[in-house]
């Protein structure tokens, strides 16, 4: 169990200084800020996905990256009517997928074998992750699935996945302990961290700040690298190729924004549509570059 490394410490500070924002500023502020953060960071990060399926550290074939382009587009699309017409299905998938994806990023290392048993505790301790996000936020969450699937939760529900995601994450540390133990002193201590910001903040900014800070930047820092491997600035030059996508996504966005602007759960679905439409086949492809690479 290794110390805390500089980039460590600093996660944990802003972490810190981001719950005692959350504790002070205005909530139209903070709504504000995690807004333009998820829709800044949070989608540039996944906006070079195309160019990491082509397997092209630099220009991709044209023909090639044509079909790859039209064929995520249709992925995306089918997606977003999943989540129109079979929502309760399509919110499941969608936790079920990111649960993996941010358990992933958060303990997948290059000297990590790729073990089914690994990928089990990277997926316990997604949902665990999220279980305690929800929990933290019942009320809230609550009103949100209702809007969205029209499905009405038991309270009890959310506070049963936490327990068992919890035990099935210790079960699986337990089984993956050799490949953790370097890691483990960070992640409790982040751990924590995270544990308050859920308590002591709101939804939005929680999930923001956790999104952002430790998710999508770590994911961008490792996806630039892999694309850049030998360049000295390779984030300038992942996020120079990924402005155009992003900026298409935005408009996008705000298009099924304006059309929906006068259904308060139509947007919710529309905003989480987005979110997961992006997201799951993004899971894919992050998951195919760490077996390859």
């Amino acid at each position: 169990m290794s110390k805390l490394s500089k980039y460590e410490s600093q996660k944990i500070g802003i972490t810190l200084i981001c719950t005692l924002l959350g504790l002070t500023m205005p909530a139209s502020f903070l709504w504000g800020i995690a807004a333009i953060n998820v829709l800044t960071i949070g989608v540039i990060h996944g906006a070079n996905d195309l160019y990491i399926l082509s397997g092209f550290k630099k220009s991709p074939i044209k023909s090639q990256f044509g079909y790859l382009f039209f064929s995520y587009i249709f992925f995306v699309f089918i997606m977003v009517l999943a989540l129109f017409h079979v929502p309760q299905l399509a919110l499941f998938l969608f936790v079920l997928v990111s649960s993996f994806h941010f358990g992933e990023q958060q303990w997948h290392k290059n000297t990590f074998v790729n073990l089914p048993k690994l990928q089990l505790f990277y997926l316990a301790y997604g949902a665990f992750l999220f279980s305690l996000l929800f929990y933290t936020h019942q009320d809230q969450t609550l009103s949100i699935i209702q809007q969205i699937s029209g499905l009405q939760i038991d309270p009890n529900a959310i506070l049963y996945s936490l327990i068992a995601s919890f035990l099935a994450t210790i079960f699986f540390a337990v089984l993956n302990l050799g490949q953790l133990k370097p890691q483990l002193l960070f992640q409790l201590v982040a751990l924590l961290a995270l544990i308050l910001l859920f308590t002591q903040t709101s939804l939005l900014w929680s999930f923001s700040v956790y999104f952002v800070l430790w998710h999508s930047i770590p994911s961008l820092k490792e996806q630039a690298n892999v694309l850049y491997p030998n360049d000295l600035k390779p984030i300038r030059k992942y996020i120079k190729l990924a402005l155009p996508y992003w900026f298409l996504s935005l408009i996008g966005f705000a298009i099924a924004l304006y059309f929906f602007n006068d259904n308060t759960a139509s947007m919710l679905a529309l905003f989480f549509g987005f979110l997961a439409a992006i997201t799951i086949p993004h899971v894919g492809v992050i998951f195919w570059m760490h077996q390859k690479n």
